[in-house]
């Protein structure tokens, strides 16, 4: 039977040749898609999972009720680690990590070179699956002067990873260094790690660098905790709630815990919870599958019933001579699913060709490995696509009564051309969709691109600086200076992109005492406002020329705001128990994604915390400027200096959204192809249905252009229709997009209007051929072919 079945989808392919190819092609091309996202979202879904004890591994969050709202960090007390295993039962484990440190620069004999990692303890290694090339994970970080290196970067040092082991290592950050024996070397974190560090020192020194900043009051650090098997986090969270509090009475941090394979795709919280991130782009991609695929079918389901009337007598000699409607449906869903299968084979193809290009746009590294659990999805998609295209027009076809095919009357229904007028205006509004969407988004983006920071950040070099000795900085800066090309050049303590270093110990006079408010803190040198191009507001930047700085602070507008200055400029605020002198204020400038408000920040004076470099080169003869630069920065060394652009870093915030809109422009092509390509396949049914009509009208005297009309105007009326629909649906959500932003660009009735147009003009395009070669035909062959 099953033979039969294929024998006979065969024949019907064989039959109608052009109908097949466009159904292969454009399942293909779904298929394809469908496949391309899934390994994605496959990729997506597994990083930070792959640990064997995942599902007991959680994050620390805490929650700070501050005057300008709640705000959730993975951050904690450097001591939370240790207090939570000696106190709650429900802890197994639990690790205690530094903040991510770039540009830690290890020295070994005359090899200088920068790495990027942590500080962590013992318990990191045992809780998270990390895999050592040589040394004893057991006990790699128990002493305070251990580190554990990367393949790579034990390599590059040593040689080798076994050549590294036992070896003695200096590094240094900041004014901290210490020499270090390697006590272990792990193979390098993976693609399915969110961070990849190079090295992991021992978290006790850390405590050492905070001193007395390692207290209760102070979120310093990150912890991880092993939960054990069978652990309520829900009453583990109620417990957790209230155990910073009981440590510091005053502090109005709460602590709660979020799986740690959670912490990638739920990264933003709203009131103290996790509410969404980046799986709300899984998400997007996996319904934009689904309608790629969907459209695909459609195609499949419309060309399919259109073509019905030349399949009655196959179908009324088989119920004549007993085939019942159940056998029917079999053989038609035999085809589809055949159909089918030999588009998920072409796709699969297809996928693995562009497979590099793919992972170039999204970043990713994956591969189309086909294993058992990949074998089943696929089967499953091929299932799937086989029975979604072919379920309606089995039912519909397997319909007609016998006695109405031998009689001819079976005539088109109501119903059936409602159905099949509803699949393409379904089309076409998702494809609208799509082209608002990719023209929102574009749009937003240039927005952002062309947005006033506060600051130039064209032509502004980043360096590490830990590889410069901390009383070498300032020489370094001048000879920096004396380069033509260079315009300005300083220091600070971090980057300028992102949340770095944030305190609650501003403090002055009139403040409520119950208020905790987060101020970012900047520390930075001399012609550090000069060289990022900062405007000031009020008062004057730091200055040599003004003696001794060090009791001095700039405010930002929106810290004016929140402290309620009428004129700053000469007030007195207390930092840290310190007092310190207003000298100016400086306008708001963006240090965090565009999604947020300017928060208060302050700058003050400190040469000593200098982790960045900022230089500011002119436009001309750029790479010889760097090169100058870099042998400068050997000198002062001894290592090859790493830098990049300021703006580069600034790209960073936006990666997200620049792969979504890169990814989202390719498959919108992709669903305006394919609705495209099934109303060329519909067009081409129809202007050979209507081909007497059309001969019959050519001889009454019908013109070229209104024969034309007559073709195309049914369709342009679905399009219509469409674009009445989508335009809505489509302002509704860009809407609501948009307002995740804090600077947004405008929705112009033109991006409707637009988009609409070119879906208008795309139709027509699709169609114009179709029915300029039925209207240029000669009638008489027309109606001789009757």
């Amino acid at each position: 039977m099953l033979r039969h079945h294929l024998l006979l989808a065969f024949r019907s392919f064989k039959k109608h040749k052009s109908i097949f190819a466009i159904n292969l092609f454009g399942l293909t091309i779904g298929l394809v898609t469908v496949v391309l996202i899934m390994l994605w979202v496959k990729d997506e879904l597994s990083i930070n999972r792959y640990h064997s004890k995942i599902d007991q591994i959680y994050s620390v969050q805490t929650n700070h009720d501050n005057a300008n709202g709640l705000v959730t960090m993975n951050a904690t007390p450097a001591r939370m680690a240790e207090a939570m295993e000696a106190e709650l039962s429900q802890v197994e484990s639990a690790t205690a990590i530094s903040p991510f440190i770039e540009g830690v620069s290890f020295e070994q004999g005359e090899l200088k070179m920068a790495g990027n990692g942590y500080f962590v303890d013992q318990a990191y290694l045992e809780i998270f699956d990390i895999e050592f090339l040589s040394g004893n994970q057991s006990k790699a970080l128990s002493g305070i002067n251990s580190v554990a290196l990367s393949e790579s970067l034990a390599t590059k040092l040593f040689g080798s990873s076994q050549l590294a082991l036992g070896k003695s290592l200096k590094w240094k950050v900041f004014t901290f260094e210490n020499e270090v024996e390697v006590t272990g070397v792990y193979r390098d974190f993976g693609t399915l790690d969110e961070i990849k560090p190079e090295f992991l020192l021992a978290f006790p020194y850390f405590l050492d660098m905070l001193g007395e900043g390692a207290h209760w009051d102070n979120f310093n650090a990150s912890t991880v905790v092993l939960l054990k098997d069978g652990t309520d986090i829900d009453s583990f969270n109620a417990q957790l709630s209230g155990f910073i509090k009981s440590k510091e009475a005053r502090s109005n941090v709460t602590a709660w815990v979020q799986a740690f394979g959670d912490t990638y795709l739920y990264g933003t919280y709203e009131g103290g919870k996790a509410v969404g991130g980046r799986i709300s782009y899984v998400r997007l991609f996996l319904v934009l599958a689904f309608f790629i695929l969907a459209i695909a079918c459609i195609n499949f389901m419309n060309l399919t019933t259109a073509r019905s009337m030349s399949r009655v007598k196959e179908i009324g000699v088989k119920k004549s001579i007993g085939a019942s409607r159940g056998s029917l449906i079999v053989q038609f869903l035999s085809e589809s699913l055949l159909l089918s299968f030999m588009a998920l084979i072409l796709a699969i193809l297809a996928s693995n060709f562009l497979q590099p290009l793919f992972n170039q746009l999204t970043g990713k590294s994956f591969q189309l490995v086909v294993g058992l659990e990949e074998v089943s999805l696929l089967v499953g998609i091929w299932v799937i696509t086989g029975l979604f295209a072919g379920i309606y027009p089995a039912i519909y076809l397997s319909r007609f009564k016998p006695m109405e095919v031998m009689k001819s009357q079976i005539k088109g229904s109501f119903g059936e051309l409602l159905a099949r007028k509803g699949l393409v205006v379904f089309q076409f509004s998702i494809s609208l969709l799509l082209i608002i969407g990719i023209i929102v988004l574009a749009k937003q983006m240039a927005h952002i691109q062309n947005q006033n920071l506060g600051y130039n950040k064209s032509n502004l070099l980043e360096i590490n600086t830990p590889a410069i000795d901390s009383a070498q900085l300032e020489s370094f800066l001048a000879e920096v200076k004396k380069l033509p090309e260079v315009e300005n050049a300083s220091s600070l303590s971090h980057p300028l992109v992102g949340l770095a270093s944030a305190t609650i110990g501003l403090t002055w006079e009139g403040k409520n005492p119950d208020d905790q408010i987060k101020f970012e803190n900047i520390t930075v040198n001399y012609g550090l406002i000069e060289t990022m191009e900062f405007e000031m507001a009020e008062g004057r930047a730091f200055s040599p020329e003004f003696g001794e700085e060090q009791g001095k602070i700039i405010l930002n507008e929106a810290a004016v705001r929140t402290i309620g200055f009428q004129n700053p400029v000469g007030q007195i605020v207390n930092l840290w128990g310190e007092d310190k002198e207003v000298i100016g204020v400086v306008k708001d400038f963006n240090f965090e994604s565009l999604k947020e408000t300017v928060k208060p920040a302050f700058l003050k004076y400190d040469p000593s915390f200098a982790q960045k470099l900022m230089i500011r080169i002119n436009s001309a003869n750029q790479p010889e400027t760097i090169a100058s630069i870099s042998e400068l920065y050997q000198d002062f060394s001894g290592q090859a200096m790493d830098y990049k652009f300021m703006d580069e870093d600034y790209q960073t915030l936006y990666v997200s959204e620049q792969r979504t809109s890169a990814l989202a422009r390719y498959f919108g092509v992709t669903a305006i192809f394919l609705s495209c390509l099934g109303l060329f396949g519909l067009a081409a049914f129809t202007a050979e249905k209507r081909k007497k009509e059309i001969g019959i009208r050519k001889v009454m005297g019908a013109s070229t252009s209104g024969i034309l009309a007559l073709i195309s105007k049914d369709f342009v009326k679905l399009v219509l229709i469409s674009i009445l629909l989508a335009v809505p649906i489509a302002w509704f959500f860009a809407e609501a997009w948009l307002k995740s932003y804090a600077t947004q660009t405008t929705l112009s009735w033109w991006i409707f209007a637009g988009s609409g147009l070119a879906l208008v003009a795309i139709t027509i395009m699709t169609i114009g051929y179709q029915a300029y070669k039925a209207a240029s035909s000669n009638p008489v062959h027309s109606l001789r072919g009757d």
